[in-house]
């Protein structure tokens, strides 16, 4: 039960990443940290972060699923499009390209998953979440150091 609710948890967080990249949305730099750290907070206190044979494995695995989130993650923040509205609001929205890079996020946690259980590697929820917050947090840090680098609106003077 304890796996199932954690795989619950786990898509309930996608399809809300799909639905939130997808439309066009206001980025909002005070709550880019919010959703990753939630995310985080609930993968460790659900523990199963190590598989409880080949620890060592284990942690080796857990490791390069940080690092491939952290780095589909950039993928994903280099995707979308940011503009700045003519109000000044920054504003994103993904393209087929972040799609893309959304599909190989999900191969690659895939065959990562696959090739643990084929290496008798059982993790439970708490390591999926805890590397969907750093795919998370990665593509909200790309996106806001990308939205800071458009240009500040300019007003012309009547």
């Amino acid at each position: 039960m304890h796996d199932l609710q954690s795989l619950l948890i786990v898509v309930a967080v996608i399809v809300f990443v799909i639905v939130r990249r997808f439309t066009a949305r206001r980025v909002d730099e005070s709550r880019f940290l919010v959703l990753p750290l939630i995310v985080a907070v609930i993968g460790l206190t659900r523990g199963s972060l190590l598989g409880t044979h080949h620890q060592t494995l284990s942690a080796g695995l857990l490791a390069g699923e940080i690092l491939a989130a952290l780095l589909l993650g950039l993928g994903l923040g280099a995707t979308m499009r940011v503009w700045r509205a003519p109000d000044g609001a920054l504003w994103s929205r993904g393209t087929w390209a972040t799609f893309g890079v959304f599909l190989l996020s999900v191969a690659v946690r895939g065959g990562m998953a696959a090739a643990g259980h084929v290496a008798g590697i059982k993790t439970g929820g708490g390591a999926v979440l805890l590397s969907v917050a750093a795919w998370m947090l990665t593509q909200n840090a790309v996106l806001m150091w990308r939205a800071r680098a458009l240009p500040a609106r300019v007003s012309v003077a009547p």
